[in-house]
């Protein structure tokens, strides 16, 4: 390749960093990962939409709550009547004015408002429930890409250290040229080894701007902020076994406590629905307030004045459907339906639960054998490139040894990056199957 383009990437190379600061006017933050699960809790969308689920099922608790308290009505009204009286009498008008409080309260109606109410309290529990769930997928969601932002990052390192490595190789293969000892093929070779290390740090800088614009989003923040984050990994917890695993997801999962709940709140709305068939026993009262005028004819004036009736009433209601054409027998066998539904949902998705933890262990395994195996070849490439450097330098080696022990030692080096993220990208897959709210 030309020196100009070897140039062109350069300077590619050297702009890219002030292009993935995204000149906002932000200045960049740097966050630990404890930090960009804060933000994402306080700004996520998804957790607000959940919290505001919650408030409206609080509003439906108070509405299922009201027939416990007595209902008071006020009523007011105005009327007019003309009637002809006939002769010098002429017409009658009559003006009324009344006004009327009534009060009603359900004494006894065998436990359709309480199980209404219970099954308004469990719906609530349900939302809470299903809210905690959005957390920690908000929370997994944050760590993925707070690895892979750290993982991009790493990349970044080793591509840098490529070029260190191939422009050393660039400057050994000229002076043994010129010293005509080696051919102009190793110069060509090495000069396009630096400018594919320039091409994989352009590469790797341009990850880097796409993962901290990954981490925005799951933070809930403006995508285009320039965000930095503590470069280090968490410590690793204590991993349980499969069995506990399995156990403690089963009993910690917000989406199987949200199951549990709703089914808790269908059994009470089949109980209600159930109620329909007893009676309701109420009380109510009622004051009637009336004033009004009477007027007869041009000559005679006003002739009533005043009030003209006042009452009150009380007493006790004993309401009892007697047929309702099927409409309480078909509610029944909905509501049986709904509850039976739901406790084959809560199977199957105890089943899914299982199948998630099974599978979470397993990457989990695996992760941690990659990383060991990887740890191990990382060690064999470096020592392999210090040997075909070493021979290169005394003459004895082709470039071709150097150039494939260049390659497989960066290859080995994203590998094992990839591998270390990739089991704390499991553990945290892990901890969400298994519903443990780890916020670090």
């Amino acid at each position: 390749m030309h020196k100009s383009a070897r140039s062109a990437l350069l300077v590619l190379a050297v702009l890219l960093p002030s292009i993935s600061a995204f000149d906002d006017g932000h200045a960049a933050e740097k966050l630990s990962l404890t930090q960009c699960l804060e933000t994402a809790l306080k700004n996520q969308p998804a957790i607000r939409a959940a919290q505001e689920n919650v408030r409206a099922g609080q509003g439906r608790e108070t509405q299922a709550a009201s027939p416990y308290f007595p209902q008071l009505t006020a009523s007011t009204g105005y009327s007019e009547s003309h009637a002809p009286l006939g002769g010098a009498f002429g017409d009658s008008t009559t003006k009324s004015y009344t006004t009327s409080l009534s009060l009603s309260q359900t004494l006894y109606d065998f436990g359709k408002t309480g199980n209404a109410y219970d099954a308004a309290k469990l719906g609530t529990l349900s939302l809470e429930r299903d809210a905690e769930r959005i957390s920690q997928e908000v929370v997994l969601n944050v760590k993925q890409s707070y690895y892979a932002l750290l993982a991009a990052k790493k990349l970044v390192e080793v591509a840098q250290k490529t070029i260190e490595q191939t422009e050393s190789h660039l400057k050994q293969a000229e002076a043994f040229f010129r010293a005509g000892s080696k051919p102009r093929y190793d110069v060509t070779r090495a000069e396009v080894e630096v400018n594919n290390a320039n091409l994989g740090l352009i590469n790797a800088k341009n990850g880097v701007r796409i993962r901290t614009i990954a981490l925005n989003n799951a933070m809930g923040i403006d995508p285009g902020r320039a965000t930095e984050i503590v470069e280090e990994l968490p410590s690793v917890p204590v991993l349980p076994s499969l069995d506990k695993a399995q156990a403690d997801a089963l009993q910690n999962r917000p989406d199987m406590k949200r199951m549990e709940a709703d089914i808790e709140a269908a059994r009470a709305r089949l109980t209600a629905e159930r109620s329909n068939y007893l009676p309701t026993l109420s009380a109510n009262a009622a004051y009637n307030w009336a004033n009004g005028t009477t007027e007869m004819g041009p000559f005679m004036g006003t002739m009533f004045k005043g009030d003209v009736q006042n009452s009150w009433n009380a007493g006790i209601m004993l309401t009892l459907p007697l047929f309702q054409g099927g409409l309480t027998a078909g509610r029944i066998a909905e509501a049986r339906a709904n509850l039976l539904a739901l406790e084959a949902q809560r199977d199957a998705m105890k089943q899914s639960i299982l199948l998630e933890v099974n599978q979470a262990f397993a990457d989990l395994e695996s992760a941690a054998a990659r990383v060991e195996v990887m740890e191990k070849t990382l060690q064999k490439a470096r020592e392999n490139l210090d040997i075909a450097q070493g021979r290169y330098k005394a003459g004895v080696g082709p470039y071709i040894e150097v150039t494939d022990a260049q390659l497989s030692s960066v290859n080995s080096e994203t590998d094992h990056i990839k591998a270390l993220y990739d089991y704390h990208l499991a553990i945290a897959q892990l901890q969400k199957a298994m519903g443990i709210k780890s916020y670090e």
